[in-house]
């Protein structure tokens, strides 16, 4: 799964020079500790271009009636096995593909009654992660905007030994395609040699805490 993100010194600057994202209307907060229902960049489909642009992390499917405090269901994550079915996600499947960006993202391990965190982010020089996201706009009595979801998998190689779940995390070439509407076999993946993790401090357990450093090694 995916349950904690940090965005780090991320800038629109970056991965408009990266992969081509027009820059949103503000600047990415230097954030270290980002949980589910706050507000993350992503980027759409706008036309030709790639727009940036803010969401509520926990998508609000379009048929939601009412106010969000009465969502009683957590979409802050959609399986990429089913997603296309589930009544939550289907449509947004189809007509609101998006991504969802992050420096890297944090899971913990569990050893008994213990659990380890971890830090998994780009290995080389790349600006952050690029999950491959689902989106909604919605105008609700207690909400209005944008709000997403991220695409989760079956983990695989030494991620697997840390959390059975992981990030659908985009390799730069498949950015277009899947935005486009392909299909989610069709889409490359960012290969697991470029992403690297380490162990960090169980601090970050605790959202109240939000410095750079939460994403440092632990001794």
């Amino acid at each position: 799964m995916c349950g904690r993100i940090a965005l780090g010194e991320m800038s629109w600057e970056d991965f408009d020079a990266w992969l081509a994202i027009r820059p949103a209307d503000r600047p990415i907060p230097a954030r270290y500790n980002v949980p589910p229902t706050s507000e993350v960049p992503i980027a759409y489909r706008d036309g030709a271009a790639v727009q940036g642009a803010f969401a509520r992390w926990g998508l609000v499917p379009h048929w939601h009636r009412g106010a969000l405090s009465g969502m009683r269901f957590s979409t802050f994550n959609a399986r990429a096995e089913d997603a296309a079915r589930k009544p939550a996600f289907r449509d947004a499947w189809r007509h609101g593909r998006c991504l969802v960006l992050a420096r890297g993202y944090y899971e913990w391990k569990r050893d008994g009654d213990a659990k380890q965190p971890f830090f998994i982010h780009p290995a080389g020089n790349a600006p952050g992660l690029v999950f491959a996201g689902l989106m909604t706009r919605v105008a609700l009595p207690d909400f209005e905007g944008a709000s997403c979801a991220v695409l989760t998998e079956p983990a695989e190689g030494d991620l697997a030994a840390i959390h059975h779940r992981m990030p659908v995390t985009l390799a730069p070439e498949a950015v277009a395609g899947w935005l486009a509407g392909a299909a989610l076999g069709d889409v490359a993946r960012l290969a697991l040699t470029a992403r690297a993790h380490h162990r960090v401090a169980a601090r970050v357990g605790n959202v109240r805490n939000d410095d750079a450093g939460l994403i440092a090694p632990a001794g």
